[in-house]
């Protein structure tokens, strides 16, 4: 049965997620000594901004014994891609990892998939969504070098998602599940993230520390959505990824018609910009995830405030609730989740879903 992956950015948070239905958690620390010699820019797990990390290994070592008093498992994020010359505080990650008692860590870098078992890491590997697993040849790969659980990428499709579950039984499959729908792939990623923290380390991060972000991008969500792209496009200036800056496009293929060029720049104004990586929602498809076999499906903010990860838990335990007890039609269930949205978040859906209802019907023969 899937189990439900929550972040986790503190100590305060661990028993009040457990209640609300988290079975396991997730979490990332970025050291001051790594921070002043990387920046915040080359974190090493993937999240640049300092108030999306713990500070330090002590605290993941509280996260752990707290959250093992009540069976539930704590994973460390080591996903980032690394330089030759930072393999040093790497391995001293790893060894404070063990030191912690984390049951796994999440990696993408194959040289350290490589280096763990040399290192005396003796506890689960996940590889992370950068490790772009597209197909069951690359499950196998991954297997092969001793992972135990692999994080597909949010570009899969439900029923490509769904059979890669079903086929690998000897090996945890975990999928998105809500927020942060990045229209990129992230094992493929070159954007910079976080580069204004660096210019402005301590009022940069007073907003990320009040939430600020999640504040102004859920007034967004009430908009209608002409004014929410409008808006959206507008505060880009102030962001600090450089996926959603305001970029002027311009199609220059020489093949395309102008109706096809129209279409494309349509399409990348649309969906780059500051509101489409908030609050994407995947829920609906846990109804072939379940059938399938997925193990796990992750919620994603780590610097979300904590009622808003209380929420998305409490979302997702009813919608798991509901499909086993009531052994619903998938009709049934996408109402169901869709009333249990707006009971939940107070509005309601706006079908901004991870996976869209055209991918839910999967063919015969495929699971």
């Amino acid at each position: 049965m899937i189990r439900i992956l929550s972040p986790v950015n503190g100590l305060n948070e661990v028993e009040p997620l457990i209640e609300a239905g988290a079975e396991e958690f997730y979490c990332g620390v970025m050291p001051e000594a790594w921070k002043k010699q990387y920046s915040n820019v080359a974190s090493p797990n993937r999240r640049e901004w300092v108030a999306a990390n713990l500070k330090d290994f002590d605290t993941v070592k509280k996260i752990a014994e707290t959250a093992h008093r009540k069976n539930v498992r704590v994973f460390l994020t080591m996903n980032a891609l690394y330089t030759e010359g930072q393999y040093r505080e790497v391995e001293s990650f790893i060894r404070s990892a063990v030191d912690c008692g984390v049951d796994a860590v999440i990696v993408a870098d194959i040289g350290l998939l490589l280096s763990l078992r040399e290192m005396g890491w003796k506890k689960d590997i996940h590889v992370s969504t950068g490790g772009t697993t597209f197909n069951n040849e690359t499950i196998l790969f991954y297997r092969e070098l001793g992972a135990a659980r692999v994080i597909l990428p949010r570009q899969n499709r439900v029923n490509e998602a769904a059979a890669m579950a079903q086929q690998n039984r000897d090996i945890e499959i975990e999928t998105f599940i809500m927020n942060s729908g990045c229209m990129n792939i992230d094992g493929f990623c070159t954007y910079h993230h976080g580069t204004k923290e660096l210019k402005r380390p301590f009022w940069w991060n007073i907003p990320k520390k009040l939430h600020c972000d999640y504040y102004i991008l859920n007034l967004m969500k009430r908009m209608p959505l002409f004014l929410r792209q409008k808006v959206s496009r507008l505060i880009a200036n102030s962001s600090d990824s450089a996926c959603f800056l305001p970029y002027d496009i311009e199609v220059k293929s020489v093949s395309a018609s102008e109706e096809q060029k129209q279409r494309l720049h349509s399409n990348l104004r649309r969906n780059f910009n500051m509101f489409t990586g908030f609050d994407t929602c995947g829920v609906c498809s846990l109804y072939d995830f379940e059938k399938a076999g997925v193990a796990s499906v992750k919620i994603v903010g780590r610097n979300n405030p904590l009622f808003k990860k209380i929420n998305d838990v409490r979302f997702i335990r009813a919608c798991l609730v509901f499909l086993r007890e009531k052994s619903p039609s998938r009709e049934e269930f996408v109402d169901f989740a869709k009333q249990e949205y707006a009971k939940v978040f107070g509005f309601s859906c706006s079908e901004w879903c991870y996976f869209p209802a055209k991918d839910l019907e999967i063919p015969a023969g495929e699971m």
